[in-house]
């Protein structure tokens, strides 16, 4: 997730040696579904919902990033094309906790997943 304007200033200076770190620790892939950092990715639909499918045919659970097997393109129910950017998940979203077991080199959709519930209790705060 791109840093806000506004919370910029809660970000450490090294902020980017940080990012750089854990996205190594993570092998450059999503720590939790395992999808490739930088990658364009199909991800499925209908029968194949909750999957994700690589250029070579390989498929993925996009839970928890257990190999699938091989599927031709033809035969897989298509979401959508989407292209994966890893960013970094603060574990108890405070931005000013950098340690490295707060963080987590996620891709969008595994990201918002994380932050669902927090995104949720903001929105109703702000409501109020």
């Amino acid at each position: 997730m791109p840093i806000k304007p506004e919370n910029k200033a809660r970000y450490p200076k090294d902020w980017a040696q940080i990012r750089a770190a854990i996205l190594e620790r993570a092998g450059n892939k999503c720590e939790t579904c395992k999808a490739p950092n930088r990658t364009r990715i199909a991800r499925g639909a209908g029968k194949d919902v909750d999957t994700y499918m690589l250029d070579n045919a390989d498929v993925y659970c996009a839970e928890s990033g257990q190999y699938l097997g091989r599927c031709r393109d033809s035969d897989y129910d298509l979401l959508r094309m989407t292209d994966v950017v890893l960013t970094i998940a603060h574990l108890d979203h405070v931005p000013e906790n950098c340690a490295p077991e707060n963080l987590l080199a996620l891709c969008q959709r595994c990201h918002l997943r994380y932050d669902q519930h927090h995104h949720q209790a903001n929105a109703q705060a702000t409501r109020k």
